[in-house]
């Protein structure tokens, strides 16, 4: 029988919040016994030296993880003066067989050598809690993007259509810190509008802005509602509402003059192919009795990372001792 063992995880932060979500959700969906030390870089090369005079005094790591560029360095130290496995999430801009494993989306388009664990899309701290009510939906407002061009009165158009066409569901909308600060304008003459086409869809339209929320607010409408409609600068937002397991429909911006390699245009191109993410012309669902399954990618990576660096011994095999 194996004895029981504490997972020692070294998680190196490079400030970036959507990055530290990503290697959280991953450390989460581990679901062993872990003691996390966060780790922060604030410079490449400085931190990284000053930070091994730190690191000396800290149990040794059984695993090592980072997202961005900016913690390369330190995965790649940690692992050669103190053992363990280093995972980096994200395609490195270094030689991939340098980290003992790399996830990296599947938008990325990487075939090349290295141990590659392949997603689609972001990994997320969120669950998949079953049954959701019909009745309702989020309106996911994003922003301002390299990809896109935004567009206030496009997006109000199509929220607008959105609320007319389904006149059971009940939308509650949000916006992030992205979008614009005058679209709020736009959403006062949005519920005019409505107002003045009908008294009842006044009761179909709930605006709510991040200001006023508790920090888990998306999640708990993600978990009740059945329907998300997204704008589809939101990557990562589009990523949550799928692996809650409700159906998503994309709000539609104007592309920029990109090449074919844009990350964010493979990714949507990609769950459209496969039927998970929907753009109708007249803003209605179609098949709404049945919800696609979309497992939870940072549980798979959890246990993918279970099964070959975790069990077995395999830590044991890999770690220095000092």
């Amino acid at each position: 029988m194996r004895v029981k063992k504490e997972i020692i995880v070294w998680r190196f932060l490079d400030g970036n919040i959507g990055h530290e979500k990503q290697s959280l959700a991953l450390i989460n969906s581990i679901n062993l016994e872990i003691k996390l030390l966060n780790i922060p870089i604030t410079n490449l090369i400085i931190t990284t030296f000053i930070n091994i005079k730190k690191l000396i005094k800290l149990p040794r790591p059984d695993l090592i993880i980072g997202v961005g560029h900016r913690v390369h360095l330190s995965l790649i130290v940690a692992k050669l003066l103190f053992g363990g496995k280093s995972i980096v999430i994200m395609k490195p801009s270094i030689p991939v067989h340098w980290f003992d494993l790399c996830i990296i989306p599947k938008h990325d388009q990487y075939n090349g050598k290295g141990l590659v664990y392949r997603t689609n899309g972001a990994l997320c701290d969120i669950k998949n809690k079953g049954a959701k009510k019909s009745n309702k939906g989020l309106i996911l407002i994003g922003g301002l993007s390299k990809t896109f061009i935004w567009n206030n009165d496009s997006v109000v158009e199509q929220i607008m259509q959105l609320v007319i066409n389904n006149p059971n569901i009940k939308f509650e909308l949000t916006t992030s810190r992205r979008t614009p600060i005058d679209f709020s304008l736009n959403l006062e003459k949005l519920k005019t509008n409505l107002d003045n086409l009908s008294l009842n869809y006044k009761k179909n339209l709930k605006i709510s802005f991040p200001k006023n929320q508790n920090k888990n607010w998306v999640k708990e409408r993600m978990s009740e509602a059945k329907f998300a409609w997204i704008t589809e600068d939101s990557i990562s937002m589009i990523s949550e509402s799928l692996t809650a397991g409700q159906l998503v429909g994309i709000i539609k911006l104007s592309k920029n003059n990109l090449n074919k390699k844009n990350k964010k245009l493979n990714s949507l191109n990609i769950l459209k192919k496969e039927g998970l993410i929907f753009y109708d012309q007249d803003g209605t669902y179609k098949n709404t009795n049945k919800l696609i399954m979309f497992p939870n990618q940072a549980e798979k990576c959890a246990n993918w990372i279970k099964q070959n660096f975790i069990n077995n011994n395999q830590l044991m095999k890999n770690k220095k001792h000092g």
